[in-house]
């Protein structure tokens, strides 16, 4: 019975530390500003973060959010950032103080003013 136990154990082990390591990769990539990068790495966790702790999810929206900003993917930029604001709360868990800073500074950037401004303009009448 504890063989089949540690068998789990060390599959889980494994996962995480996987997960671990393709967040630091998609981090120096984005630190990097090899944001096409990044974001491939990340859409390759994407799957995984429902699993992953708060602080890591929370990073993990934070640098998808910033990836896609960076590559001009406004509206899912938007997305990922309010995703990563929701899990962060108001202490910002999981994310580095400039992170924090720079997280409410592209949100607001992000956010459209009228809540129609997102949509298209009309199609011309003919």
């Amino acid at each position: 019975m504890r063989r089949p136990l540690a068998v789990i154990f060390a599959l889980a082990l494994g996962a995480c530390a996987a997960t671990s390591s393709e967040m630091r990769r998609a981090e120096e990539a984005y630190d990097q500003a090899r944001f096409d990068a990044a974001r491939t790495w990340l859409v390759d966790l994407e799957d995984i973060a429902p699993s992953m702790d708060e602080p890591m999810r929370a990073r993990y929206f934070y640098l998808r959010g910033m990836a896609e900003y960076r590559l001009g993917h406004r509206l899912e930029a938007l997305h990922y950032l309010e995703v990563a604001h929701e899990i962060a709360g108001e202490n910002g868990r999981g994310l580095r103080e400039e992170q924090r800073d720079l997280l409410a500074r592209t949100r607001a950037e992000l956010e459209p003013v009228d809540p129609l401004s997102h949509r298209p303009p009309p199609a011309a009448a003919d």
